[in-house]
């Protein structure tokens, strides 16, 4: 019985990296995360913010809420991070920087709640 259970941890954080691959592989098929004006996260960088919000999801289904909390914090202010950068390279006026816009670090919180869906075992959701 505990093996089914470790398979179902596993598929749901499959789940949960997937979402955040499928959303990092249109930021580099759309060329927002390469080249001079690069924004952040790509494909690395979203499947890393699917998994973290899977773990989290996997500790909140085994009551570990605590740890589930520091790791959405820590991925919520890696968001910030980014995207206080970004403003600061907008405003900067350097050449290749466009005007800043939200949308990157809302697609990443995004990922951040599928991984969560997806570890809490609502992997159709998540999907």
């Amino acid at each position: 019985m505990e093996s089914s259970i470790d398979l179902v941890a596993v598929a749901n954080l499959a789940v949960a990296g997937l979402a955040g691959l499928a959303v990092g592989i249109e930021r580099e098929r759309s060329g927002h995360a390469s080249g001079p004006g690069a924004r952040f996260a790509g494909v690395r960088t979203f499947f890393l913010l699917g998994l973290l919000g899977g773990i989290a999801g996997t500790l909140l289904r085994v009551s570990a809420t605590g740890a589930a909390a520091v790791l959405l914090v820590a991925g919520g202010a890696l968001v910030v991070a980014a995207y206080l950068m970004a403003a600061r390279r907008a405003t900067d006026g350097l050449p290749g920087d466009a005007a800043i816009d939200g949308t990157t670090e809302a697609a990443a919180i995004v990922v951040l709640g599928l991984g969560v869906l997806a570890g809490l075992g609502h992997k159709a959701l998540a999907s």
